[in-house]
């Protein structure tokens, strides 16, 4: 059984001039604030008229969220493998595999297993960062973790995210 939702088609990338990123040997972390837009999506995807219908049919209203999002690349920054949206309305992550194309969405559960933003940060700190890395097709970076790396950017990682959480929410 697979939950969520998969599209067949790429994720948005990160804008990297509002991306601070974390090295943590094979991979490096983005943290990110996104307000997530209709609007938004459309101007991203609007190159390919498959993918903006493809939106407009699973997601007829529209999706409208903000929040941090904690990216998971490779160390050269080819290819995101998760994402973990630390979003206001509908926590979610990704398993971004492969070879593109492949882009699963997994609702986040907080009455199960608690606030995302700590759940997403214990999974970089622990190295659980593993078995989902393989899941999204790099199952030779996960071979590649390095724990006391992990250890190290999750606080950074945790304390930056929630700065920037902070200091946007009070701009709002």
């Amino acid at each position: 059984m697979e939950i969520g939702h998969v599209y067949e088609m790429p994720p948005m990338r990160p804008d990297d001039a509002h991306t601070t990123y974390f090295p943590a040997g094979v991979i490096k972390i983005g943290v990110e604030y996104r307000d997530l837009t209709p609007e938004a999506l459309v101007e991203y995807y609007g190159g390919d008229e498959a993918y903006v219908e493809e939106l407009r049919r699973t997601a007829p209203l529209g999706i409208e969220d903000r929040g941090v999002s904690l990216h998971v690349f490779d160390a050269d920054g080819q290819w995101e493998f998760l994402r973990f949206d630390l979003f206001e309305d509908a926590p979610h992550y990704h398993y971004n595999h492969l070879g593109g194309g492949r882009n699963h969405i997994i609702p986040f559960d907080e009455t199960a297993h608690g606030p995302i933003a700590e759940w997403a940060v214990d999974k970089i700190r622990s190295g659980e960062l593993a078995p989902m890395l393989a899941q999204a097709g790099g199952a030779e970076l996960a071979k590649g973790l390095d724990a006391d790396a992990l250890a190290d950017v999750a606080d950074q990682v945790a304390a930056y995210a929630a700065e920037l959480q902070a200091r946007l929410a009070a701009a709002v």
